[in-house]
Protein backbone atom coordinates (compact mmCIF):
# COMPACT_ATOMS: atom_id res chain seq x y z
CA UNK A 1 0.00 0.00 0.00
CA UNK A 2 1.23 3.63 -0.82
CA UNK A 3 0.49 4.82 2.80
CA UNK A 4 2.69 2.03 4.19
CA UNK A 5 5.54 2.84 2.40
CA UNK A 6 4.84 6.40 3.03
CA UNK A 7 4.88 6.65 6.49
CA UNK A 8 7.23 3.84 6.73
CA UNK A 9 9.39 6.06 4.99
CA UNK A 10 8.48 9.00 7.25
CA UNK A 11 9.80 7.23 10.23
CA UNK A 12 12.94 6.71 9.12
CA UNK A 13 13.80 10.36 8.60
CA UNK A 14 11.88 11.17 11.69
CA UNK A 15 13.73 9.09 14.02
CA UNK A 16 16.68 10.34 13.23
CA UNK A 17 15.63 13.98 13.62
CA UNK A 18 12.81 14.32 16.19
CA UNK A 19 14.90 14.43 19.06
CA UNK A 20 17.27 17.07 18.01
CA UNK A 21 15.11 19.01 15.97
CA UNK A 22 11.05 18.37 17.69
CA UNK A 23 12.40 18.55 21.40
CA UNK A 24 15.28 20.78 21.14
CA UNK A 25 14.09 23.30 19.00
CA UNK A 26 11.91 26.13 19.92
CA UNK A 27 12.17 28.17 16.49
CA UNK A 28 11.66 31.50 15.98
CA UNK A 29 8.09 31.70 16.90
CA UNK A 30 8.34 30.86 20.52
CA UNK A 31 6.89 33.82 22.75
CA UNK A 32 7.93 35.30 25.77
CA UNK A 33 4.98 35.46 27.49
CA UNK A 34 4.56 31.72 28.49
CA UNK A 35 2.24 30.82 25.60
CA UNK A 36 3.03 27.83 23.80
CA UNK A 37 3.07 28.52 20.09
CA UNK A 38 2.64 26.54 17.19
CA UNK A 39 6.20 26.26 15.95
CA UNK A 40 7.15 24.79 12.63
CA UNK A 41 9.55 22.20 11.09
CA UNK A 42 11.16 21.26 7.89
CA UNK A 43 13.82 19.70 5.79
CA UNK A 44 14.98 22.82 4.55
CA UNK A 45 15.88 24.74 7.93
CA UNK A 46 16.95 20.95 9.59
CA UNK A 47 19.57 20.58 6.55
CA UNK A 48 20.96 24.40 7.48
CA UNK A 49 21.37 23.45 10.51
CA UNK A 50 23.07 20.28 10.12
CA UNK A 51 20.45 18.13 11.48
CA UNK A 52 20.08 15.68 8.91
CA UNK A 53 23.42 13.86 9.27
CA UNK A 54 24.72 14.98 6.22
CA UNK A 55 21.84 14.10 3.94
CA UNK A 56 19.56 17.19 2.12
CA UNK A 57 15.92 17.85 2.28
CA UNK A 58 14.11 20.04 1.50
CA UNK A 59 10.36 21.71 1.78
CA UNK A 60 8.90 25.13 3.74
CA UNK A 61 6.72 25.22 6.45
CA UNK A 62 5.79 29.38 6.84
CA UNK A 63 3.77 30.04 10.56
CA UNK A 64 0.27 31.78 9.29
CA UNK A 65 -2.32 33.82 11.85
CA UNK A 66 -3.85 30.14 12.36
CA UNK A 67 -1.58 27.69 11.45
CA UNK A 68 1.20 27.06 8.78
CA UNK A 69 2.01 26.93 4.50
CA UNK A 70 3.28 23.54 4.25
CA UNK A 71 5.44 23.32 0.70
CA UNK A 72 7.13 20.67 -0.21
CA UNK A 73 6.48 21.81 -4.39
CA UNK A 74 10.08 21.97 -5.01
CA UNK A 75 11.95 18.58 -5.62
CA UNK A 76 15.06 18.62 -3.26
CA UNK A 77 18.16 15.66 -2.32
CA UNK A 78 16.92 12.95 -0.55
CA UNK A 79 12.90 14.61 -0.01
CA UNK A 80 10.77 17.05 1.05
CA UNK A 81 9.24 17.86 4.45
CA UNK A 82 7.79 20.07 6.40
CA UNK A 83 4.91 20.30 9.69
CA UNK A 84 4.19 21.72 13.11
CA UNK A 85 4.10 20.92 16.49
CA UNK A 86 3.68 22.23 20.04
CA UNK A 87 6.90 22.31 21.59
CA UNK A 88 4.20 20.94 25.07
CA UNK A 89 1.69 18.64 24.57
CA UNK A 90 -0.90 17.96 27.45
CA UNK A 91 -1.54 14.65 25.38
CA UNK A 92 1.93 13.47 26.04
CA UNK A 93 1.65 10.96 28.96
CA UNK A 94 -1.82 10.48 28.64
CA UNK A 95 -3.64 6.55 28.14
CA UNK A 96 -4.95 6.61 24.36
CA UNK A 97 -8.31 6.44 25.76
CA UNK A 98 -8.10 9.89 27.84
CA UNK A 99 -7.21 12.00 24.59
CA UNK A 100 -9.63 13.90 23.75
CA UNK A 101 -9.20 16.35 20.97
CA UNK A 102 -6.51 15.40 17.79
CA UNK A 103 -7.39 17.50 15.00
CA UNK A 104 -6.44 19.95 12.07
CA UNK A 105 -7.98 21.70 9.56
CA UNK A 106 -6.44 21.43 5.74
CA UNK A 107 -6.68 23.36 2.19
CA UNK A 108 -4.78 21.09 -0.92
CA UNK A 109 -5.41 17.73 -1.98
CA UNK A 110 -4.38 15.06 0.02
CA UNK A 111 -1.94 12.17 -0.49
CA UNK A 112 -1.57 8.79 0.84
CA UNK A 113 -0.21 10.18 4.01
CA UNK A 114 0.17 13.67 3.58
CA UNK A 115 -0.57 15.69 5.66
CA UNK A 116 -0.99 13.52 8.53
CA UNK A 117 -0.84 13.32 12.25
CA UNK A 118 1.79 11.47 13.73
CA UNK A 119 1.04 10.68 17.19
CA UNK A 120 4.39 8.81 19.26
CA UNK A 121 2.83 5.51 20.48
CA UNK A 122 4.43 4.94 24.60
CA UNK A 123 4.01 0.65 24.70
CA UNK A 124 5.32 0.62 28.55
CA UNK A 125 4.12 3.73 29.97
CA UNK A 126 8.30 4.73 30.84
CA UNK A 127 7.85 8.04 28.60
CA UNK A 128 9.86 6.49 25.47
CA UNK A 129 8.53 6.74 22.36
CA UNK A 130 8.33 3.49 20.93
CA UNK A 131 6.72 4.12 17.54
CA UNK A 132 4.47 6.44 16.02
CA UNK A 133 0.54 6.27 14.47
CA UNK A 134 -0.65 8.10 11.86
CA UNK A 135 -4.23 9.42 10.93
CA UNK A 136 -3.73 11.00 8.11
CA UNK A 137 -6.12 13.19 5.47
CA UNK A 138 -6.58 10.90 2.79
CA UNK A 139 -8.28 8.16 5.26
CA UNK A 140 -9.43 10.58 8.13
CA UNK A 141 -11.97 13.67 5.99
CA UNK A 142 -14.76 14.87 6.32
CA UNK A 143 -14.83 16.15 3.61
CA UNK A 144 -14.91 19.63 4.20
CA UNK A 145 -10.84 19.69 4.50
CA UNK A 146 -11.08 18.49 8.92
CA UNK A 147 -9.27 15.45 10.27
CA UNK A 148 -10.44 14.56 13.55
CA UNK A 149 -10.06 11.00 14.48
CA UNK A 150 -11.66 11.55 18.01
CA UNK A 151 -14.83 12.34 16.45
CA UNK A 152 -15.12 11.13 12.88
CA UNK A 153 -15.80 7.41 13.04
CA UNK A 154 -14.55 6.30 9.22
CA UNK A 155 -11.22 7.41 10.17
CA UNK A 156 -8.28 5.29 9.76
CA UNK A 157 -5.34 4.83 12.30
CA UNK A 158 -2.39 3.09 10.80
CA UNK A 159 0.76 2.78 13.27
CA UNK A 160 4.14 0.87 12.94
CA UNK A 161 3.81 -3.00 13.29
CA UNK A 162 0.24 -2.86 12.91
CA UNK A 163 -2.47 -4.43 10.46
CA UNK A 164 -1.56 -3.17 6.82
CA UNK A 165 -5.15 -2.06 6.78
CA UNK A 166 -4.54 -0.05 9.84
CA UNK A 167 -7.68 0.13 12.68
CA UNK A 168 -10.82 1.31 11.33
CA UNK A 169 -11.32 4.02 13.69
CA UNK A 170 -9.90 5.63 16.66
CA UNK A 171 -12.66 4.02 18.80
CA UNK A 172 -10.89 0.35 17.68
CA UNK A 173 -7.62 1.62 18.29
CA UNK A 174 -8.46 2.13 21.78
CA UNK A 175 -10.28 -0.56 22.42
CA UNK A 176 -7.30 -2.80 21.36
CA UNK A 177 -4.33 -0.77 22.69
CA UNK A 178 -6.19 0.10 26.44
CA UNK A 179 -2.59 0.57 27.95
CA UNK A 180 -0.58 2.34 25.77
CA UNK A 181 0.35 5.98 26.15
CA UNK A 182 0.84 9.24 24.17
CA UNK A 183 4.53 9.47 23.70
CA UNK A 184 6.43 13.18 23.61
CA UNK A 185 5.64 15.82 20.67
CA UNK A 186 2.80 14.31 18.56
CA UNK A 187 3.16 17.02 15.18
CA UNK A 188 1.31 17.14 11.91
CA UNK A 189 3.30 16.41 9.04
CA UNK A 190 3.57 16.56 5.12
CA UNK A 191 6.07 14.72 3.17
CA UNK A 192 5.48 14.18 -0.42
CA UNK A 193 4.90 16.43 -2.89
CA UNK A 194 2.70 18.54 -2.86
CA UNK A 195 1.28 22.17 -1.27
CA UNK A 196 -1.87 22.62 2.05
CA UNK A 197 -1.94 25.09 4.69
CA UNK A 198 -2.86 23.54 7.76
CA UNK A 199 -5.08 25.26 10.10
CA UNK A 200 -7.06 25.09 14.04
CA UNK A 201 -3.85 22.20 14.75
CA UNK A 202 -5.16 21.12 17.88
CA UNK A 203 -2.26 18.56 19.69
CA UNK A 204 -2.57 19.33 23.36
CA UNK A 205 -1.75 23.18 23.04
CA UNK A 206 -1.80 25.35 26.00
CA UNK A 207 -5.51 26.62 26.67
CA UNK A 208 -5.94 30.30 27.48
CA UNK A 209 -6.35 31.10 30.94
CA UNK A 210 -9.23 33.02 31.85
CA UNK A 211 -7.90 36.58 32.98
CA UNK A 212 -4.69 36.29 31.12
CA UNK A 213 -5.74 39.40 28.74
CA UNK A 214 -2.01 40.40 28.33
CA UNK A 215 -1.61 36.68 26.68
CA UNK A 216 -3.47 37.42 23.85
CA UNK A 217 -1.39 40.63 22.78
CA UNK A 218 1.65 40.58 20.48
CA UNK A 219 0.35 38.10 18.57
CA UNK A 220 -0.24 35.44 21.67
CA UNK A 221 -3.95 34.78 20.59
CA UNK A 222 -2.45 32.94 17.57
CA UNK A 223 -0.82 30.15 19.88
CA UNK A 224 -3.62 29.84 22.43
CA UNK A 225 -7.06 27.87 22.74
CA UNK A 226 -10.44 28.10 24.15
CA UNK A 227 -11.16 25.78 27.23
CA UNK A 228 -13.21 23.42 24.64
CA UNK A 229 -10.09 23.79 21.83
CA UNK A 230 -11.55 25.85 19.60
CA UNK A 231 -9.01 28.67 18.20
CA UNK A 232 -9.37 32.65 18.51
CA UNK A 233 -10.41 34.90 15.41
CA UNK A 234 -8.12 37.51 16.41
CA UNK A 235 -6.60 39.61 19.57
CA UNK A 236 -10.08 40.74 20.50
CA UNK A 237 -12.08 37.45 19.99
CA UNK A 238 -9.08 36.74 22.57
CA UNK A 239 -9.48 39.31 24.85
CA UNK A 240 -13.08 39.09 24.94
CA UNK A 241 -13.02 35.49 25.74
CA UNK A 242 -10.31 36.18 28.49
CA UNK A 243 -13.34 39.21 30.33
CA UNK A 244 -16.24 37.23 29.77
CA UNK A 245 -15.75 33.42 28.63
CA UNK A 246 -17.69 33.85 25.64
Amino acid sequence: MQLFRTITRSLGILAVLSAAVLLGNAGPAAASNGANPLLCFDGTTDTANGDTGGAVYGGVCTRTANGAILDNSVPVGSGDYSGVYYKHSSLSGKLLGDVKQLSFNYTGVPTAGSPRISLPIDVTGDGTTDFYAFIGAFYCNDGAGLVDPIHDSTCTIFYTGGPVSGDPNWAAFVAAHPTWHVGATPFVIADDAGLWTVSNVHLGEQQAARGNKNDCKKGGWENLARADGTSFKNQGDCIQYMNTGK
